[in-house]
C-alpha cells in the first residue's frame, strides 16, 4: 500500500483502478480488464490519449495559488494550457476573489462552469462530537481540513501540519500520540492520510487510535454535469 498512495486505495473503493506511470499503457489494460469509460486522475497533461471529455477543478478557497508551474508554484500545466484543453471548469467551495477571475476567465472562453462543495459525513461528524480532538494531516491543504472541523464546531485543541503525502514514520507516531496521551485528546485525520498508514505494522497504533472524516463532492446542479458527460461521451446518464 505504502508504495501505490493513497489516492489509488481510495479511488479503488469507487472502482476497479489501473496504477500506471505510462497513461497509454494504463488504459489499454483498462479496457482489456473491460472497461468501457476510463475516469483519469490528473490527466489533463498527458497528450498520449484523446479525452472525451476534460475537466479543470479549481479549490475556491486557493484558486491557482500563485499561478506558477511545478516547483515553483502548484501547477502541473500554465493555467491558460490548462483551459486550452478544458471543456469545463469545476469549482469546488466558495470562490475566492481570485478563483472569481478565473471563472470569468473560463466564461469568456464559452466553457460552463460548475460548483460544488465537500461536506463531511454526518455520521462521523456526530462521533466526534463532545470530543476534544489533536487534528493532523499530510495532505495538499491542511489548514483547509482544520477549517472544516471549526466550521463545523467540532471542539479542535491542537492542530498538526504535514507536507502533501506525507510518510509518516516512528517519529510522527511518538509525537502525536504522546501528545493525545498528554492532553487526553482523540485524534482525527482524513481518509487520505489513514489510508497512507494502511500495511505499515509501525503505524498500526496510530491508525488505530485515529478518526477519519470522511468527505464527499455534493454539485450544486448536478444535472448541468450530467448533461455535459452525455453530449461528450454519447452515454446515457
Amino acid at each position: 500500500a505504502a508504495d501505490v498512495g493513497d489516492e489509488p486505495l481510495l479511488l479503488a473503493r469507487v472502482a476497479p483502478t489501473v496504477v500506471a506511470r505510462d497513461r497509454l499503457a494504463g488504459a489499454e489494460r483498462a479496457i482489456a480488464e473491460g472497461a468501457g469509460v476510463i475516469v483519469m486522475d490528473d490527466g489533463l497533461q498527458n497528450p498520449a490519449l484523446v479525452k472525451s471529455v476534460a475537466l479543470v477543478v479549481l479549490d475556491g478557497r486557493r484558486g491557482a495559488g500563485n499561478a506558477r508551474v511545478l516547483p515553483a508554484g502548484p501547477l502541473r500545466l500554465p493555467l491558460d494550457t490548462q483551459l486550452d484543453r478544458a471543456h469545463a471548469l469545476l469549482v469546488i467551495g466558495d470562490p475566492s476573489p481570485t478563483a472569481l477571475d478565473i471563472v470569468a476567465a473560463v466564461r469568456a472562453r464559452g466553457l460552463p462552469v460548475v460548483s460544488g462543495r465537500l461536506a463531511p459525513d454526518p455520521a462521523a461528524v456526530a462521533g466526534l462530537r463532545g470530543q476534544r480532538l489533536l487534528a493532523y494531516a499530510g495532505i495538499g491543504d491542511p489548514d483547509k481540513f482544520f477549517t472544516m472541523l471549526a466550521a463545523l464546531r467540532l471542539r479542535v485543541e491542537e492542530t498538526v501540519a504535514f507536507p502533501d503525502h506525507h510518510r509518516y514514520g516512528g517519529g510522527d507516531v511518538a509525537r502525536l500520540l504522546t501528545a493525545a496521551r498528554e492532553r487526553s485528546l482523540t485524534l482525527v485525520t482524513t481518509e487520505k492520510d489513514l489510508c497512507r498508514m494502511q500495511g505499515d505494522p509501525r503505524l498500526d497504533r496510530l491508525a488505530g487510535l485515529s478518526l477519519a472524516l470522511p468527505v464527499g463532492l455534493v454539485l450544486d446542479e448536478p444535472a448541468a454535469l450530467r448533461r455535459l458527460l452525455a453530449e461528450r461521451t454519447g452515454l446515457r446518464l
